[in-house]
């Protein structure tokens, strides 16, 4: 048990230290300090807010409260095109891609199965059946 746990931690490192790792993290990290992109997130927070209170309250005037809605939805679209942003969630993409394929190659070592089989296809595992995703294999 102790080796395993001893790899693990080896694991853990080697991942703290891949370039995925450090991308997210560097990127979270600008995100945060992006002062742009703290206003809009405090101004959608303000907003559900109003919006959770109006709730609460029973407050009855749909119109007011359609208003914040849409303007929650819009605050929320410009968060979530923000370059910032957009950077983080690449980061996010590439460092989960990265977690898949390790937890892919130990789940490959104690099934045996082969570890590059289901990248094949459409994530099927392979393409029998398939209607055609382009993929020529």
């Amino acid at each position: 048990m102790e080796k395993i746990l001893e790899k693990a931690r080896e694991l853990g490192q080697l991942i703290a230290e891949s370039k995925e790792f450090k991308s997210l993290n560097e990127e979270e990290q600008n995100a945060s300090s992006n002062a742009e992109l703290s206003d809009l997130i405090a101004q959608y927070t303000d907003l559900r807010d109003k919006i959770a209170a109006m709730d609460l309250d029973g407050d009855e005037n749909e119109e007011a409260l359609d208003e914040l809605e849409n303007e929650a939805d819009k605050l929320q679209s410009q968060i979530t095109n923000h370059q910032s942003m957009l950077s983080v969630n690449l980061a996010r993409l590439n460092f989960n891609r990265m977690m898949e394929r390790v937890n892919r190659a130990l789940q490959a070592k104690l099934t045996g199965e082969d570890e590059f089989a289901a990248e094949e296809g459409c994530s099927s595992g392979s393409c029998a059946g398939c209607s055609g995703c382009g993929d020529p294999r």
